[in-house]
This record gives structure tokens, sequence and C-alpha cells, in this order.
């Protein structure tokens, strides 16, 4: 029979799935919003993230009270930490959907003047590298941790060719730079996302070895594979 403890823990590991699911589709969902201009969908993804704000308060306010009152020890303090942590990145992730939604209210009376696609790449590239990170913290299985810099590095590369395609643009209109410092806003918060990815990652590690260690392209050298080969 499990624990008190474990019976607490178990609820907050459901609310963190339950958090990313979340963030995940109003990322995702932003990303329509914006693809098509729709401000009633871009109002839909607002009102989404006061969930996000809600359950990430709620999971906050559940591991205070789980280590006040059960008082855990060694590796399940370590894990609640995580999961207060992990919480807050989630909630930022949920953040940059909001943002990216409200966007596409500044950019009424505007239109694309090219066809989106490094951006949808981007908005998948960062919701599968959460995807890797939190399977991690969820599972305690790390042997995934290592596919995020290559997702980082094909992240990298659109976001390269999405600025030289709007530079050449830029060479030739002149009646584009509004929404073209639009398009680079955007592919901003996908980045930044995809940075939540790598401290989300950190800390699984951290749960699960009780090491710290650095993610990351700019850390890649020297550091040992945590996954298998």
């Amino acid at each position: 029979m499990a624990s008190q403890l474990e019976r607490h823990i178990g609820l907050i590991t459901e609310r963190l799935q339950q958090l990313f699911e979340l963030c995940s589709k109003a990322l995702l969902d932003a990303m329509d919003a914006f693809a098509t201009l729709d401000e009633h969908d871009a109002k839909r993804v607002k009102h989404s993230t006061d969930a996000i704000e809600e359950l990430a308060d709620k999971i906050e306010s559940n591991v205070f009270e789980t280590i006040a009152r059960r008082q855990p020890v060694a590796s399940d303090l370590r894990k609640l930490a995580t999961y207060l942590q992990v919480s807050h990145h989630l909630y930022r992730v949920g953040r940059y959907a909001y943002k990216i939604a409200h966007i596409v209210t500044l950019a009424q009376g505007l239109e694309h003047y090219k066809e989106l696609e490094s951006l949808p790449r981007m908005a998948n590239m960062a919701v599968e590298m959460l995807r890797i990170a939190m399977d991690a913290i969820l599972t305690g299985d790390l042997s995934r941790i290592d596919e995020l810099e290559k997702i980082e590095a094909e992240s990298d590369r659109e976001t390269e060719e999405m600025f030289q395609e709007i530079t050449d643009f830029l060479r030739k209109r002149r009646d584009i730079v509004r929404m073209s410092m639009l398009y680079v806003i955007v592919g901003r918060y996908f980045e930044r996302a995809a940075d939540h990815a790598f401290s989300i990652a950190e800390r699984a590690v951290y749960m699960v070895t009780g090491k710290k260690t650095k993610l990351g392209l700019a850390y890649k050298k020297g550091r040992e594979s945590i996954g298998p080969h």
C-alpha cells in the first residue's frame, strides 16, 4: 500500500503532466493563431493560459504542503524540489504562448508576405524538446536527453534560414518591416521555450543522479553522454 507521501507525490506528478500538456497545446495553438492572424483564436489561447497559471500555483502549494507535512528526505525531497522548478519553467512556456497570441492582436491590419515554414517547425521542435525533458522528469529515464542537442541544432538552422529569408525580403520591400519584426519576436519565444526544455532536462539529471550538469551546445565539449550510445 502506498504511503501518504507517495500518494501526495503521485498527485503532483499527475498535475505536472497535465501542466505540460496544457503548455504544449497553448504553444502550438498560438502558432496556429499567428499563422492565420485570427484574433478570435488568439483570445482563446490567452484564456487557456489562465488554467496554466492556476495549475502551476496548485503544484507550488502541493509541493510546499508535502514538504511541510510529510517531511520527505533524500531522493523524495530532491524530486519535490525538482517538480517545483519544472512547474515554473512550464509556466514560463505558457507565458510565451500568451505573448505570441498577443502578437496576433498587434498584427491586425497586416498580412503575411511569405509562407510560414520555419516558425511552425520551430514550434514543433520546442514542444518535442519539452516532451523529451518531461519524459525524463516523469519516468526517471535519461536515455533520450542527448537528443535535445540534436533538435536544438536543427532549430538553430531553422532560425538562421528564417533570418536570411527575412533579410532577402527586406532588401526588396520596405513595407514589411513591422511584420518582419513580429516574425523575429515569435521565433525568439520558441527559442526560449526550447531553452526551458534544457533547464528541465538538467533538473531531471539532478533528480535521478543527484549530480548537476549543464546541457546544450555551449557545454557539449568535454561533457560525457548521459544516455546510452
